[in-house]
């Protein structure tokens, strides 16, 4: 479903919309709306990235806070599509996926708090005379990565550097073996996944991190509809409730939450215990962050937010701050439930 660019900035229409498409999705399409359910749209499968979540399902914060139901639903799928058509409560997107649904198909979402308020996202090589050490050596080097928004990454991290996307020649991602045995220069990926999982291989792998080069959009994020937004109002408030306090957990105690990735959420994954408890310790620096208001997960800073746009018009994509967050819930959060501010010690 394409939702015309010019309906984004009408409340009215935007209602319309999204009554429209649900009537034609299913009658089930607004069942994560329901005053005592909860739906999350999970961007991934079920690892150690959910950690928050898990924590306050399991711990029963959601259910403290009135949700009789709760559904994760695990990825990857198109999760912005999700949550404005009405089949999810959240969806959890990046700062990326959101502006680009929101620019280029005129989806009525926002993103009303970031879980990794800096992004993760780097281009890993291997260490060497060869390595991707400065933005400058992406001229002339072969990077490998998915084609689309994560491409649009690399070439925003180009421009802020002042390099001709054009000199690099990107390769469809798959395996990072593509990188290991050298038909790649450079991974576009995760520090705090497939460079965990390269480093317990045993490769030395060096790290061009977008968030340290002109790209400091955040990763992993809460988006929702427009019209939730306006209508559902109060839920939302008690879902940030209840996942701000699951993810001071994670943070607290990193094990708790690589143990119900294992043993009750991932189960039948086959998942690397190691590397989910790394996972699991290396987000938090993505999530404590200085982009964060003092004590306050999840509600980017003002100047953050405008870096956030700043970064993505880099990336082709043309939102404004306003356009794209709504910090007003966890402004009413955080003002409600003061003890929700207590810094988080890892």
């Amino acid at each position: 479903m394409t939702f015309p660019r010019r309906l984004r900035r009408s409340g009215a229409v935007l209602t319309a919309l999204l009554t429209v498409a649900s009537l034609a999705l299913s009658s089930c399409a607004l069942r994560g709306l329901d005053d005592d359910a909860l739906r999350i749209q999970l961007s991934f499968i079920k690892n150690s990235q959910n950690n928050g979540e898990y924590i306050a399902d399991h711990e029963g914060y959601y259910e403290d806070e009135g949700f009789t139901k709760v559904d994760l639903v695990a990825g990857p799928t198109a999760v912005e599509q999700s949550v404005a058509a009405g089949h999810s409560t959240v969806a959890g997107s990046t700062a990326l996926g959101a502006a680009n649904g929101i620019d280029k198909e005129g989806m009525p979402i926002k993103i009303i708090g970031a879980i990794y308020a800096e992004n993760a996202f780097t281009i890993m090589s291997m260490d060497g005379p060869d390595a991707i050490r400065t933005p400058e050596d992406l001229e002339g080097a072969r990077i490998a990565v998915t084609p689309g928004t994560a491409q649009s990454m690399v070439e925003g991290l180009a421009r802020a550097n002042g390099i001709d996307p054009d000199t690099i020649t990107f390769v469809p991602a798959g395996e990072t073996s593509a990188l290991t045995s050298g038909e790649v220069d450079g991974f576009h990926g995760l520090t705090a996944n497939q460079g965990i999982q390269m480093e317990q291989a045993g490769h030395d792998i060096v790290y061009l991190n977008l968030a340290e080069h002109g790209m400091p959009f955040a990763g992993a994020a809460y988006a929702v509809s427009e019209d939730s937004l306006e209508n559902n109002r109060e839920n939302l408030k008690k879902f940030l409730v209840a996942s701000i306090r699951g993810w001071r957990d994670a943070i607290n105690d990193p094990q708790l939450g690589t143990d119900l990735t294992l043993d009750v959420y991932g189960t039948d994954l086959g998942l690397d215990p190691t590397n989910e408890q790394l996972q699991s310790e290396a987000q938090i620096q993505y999530i404590d962050s200085d982009y964060t208001n003092p004590g306050e997960l999840f509600r980017l800073t003002d100047e953050a937010m405008e870096e956030n746009v700043e970064s993505l018009r880099l990336a082709g994509i043309d939102v404004t701050a306003d356009e794209l967050f709504d910090m007003s819930l966890l402004d009413e959060v955080y003002e409600e439930n003061p003890d929700l501010k207590e810094t988080a010690t890892p």
